[in-house]
């Protein structure tokens, strides 16, 4: 049975867990403090993946920032600082850059 679905609520510039025993309430798990490129802030998040620990807990939150052309790593932990883990270097081609980027995954 599904415990949360994640929504990158690309409007609202943030990230929320939903969680259907809880009658679908939503709290707010990334970003979440208006569009902009500081830390705390997304700009459209796109795509988002989960890192797990191994007993299968949520470590942090894997954003697709797209118009910040960035991914952002959000601790799980209460009040998780986000960190940016690809891009964050303007739009590009660039090895350290990124366009748009739509999608998160882990290998």
């Amino acid at each position: 049975s599904v415990v949360a679905y994640l929504v990158a609520d690309q409007r609202n510039h943030r990230v929320q867990r939903c969680a259907p025993a809880e009658g679908g309430a939503c709290t707010t798990v990334a970003g979440g403090n208006g569009n902009g490129p500081a830390a705390n802030q997304l700009s459209g998040p796109y795509g988002v993946a989960l890192e797990q620990a191994a007993d299968g807990s949520v470590v942090a939150y894997l954003v697709a920032d797209q118009r910040n052309n960035r991914v952002q790593r959000c601790a799980a932990a209460e009040g998780g600082a986000c960190t940016t883990v690809a891009g964050g270097n303007g739009y590009g081609s660039a090895a350290n850059q990124l366009s748009s980027p739509a999608g998160v995954a882990l290998e």
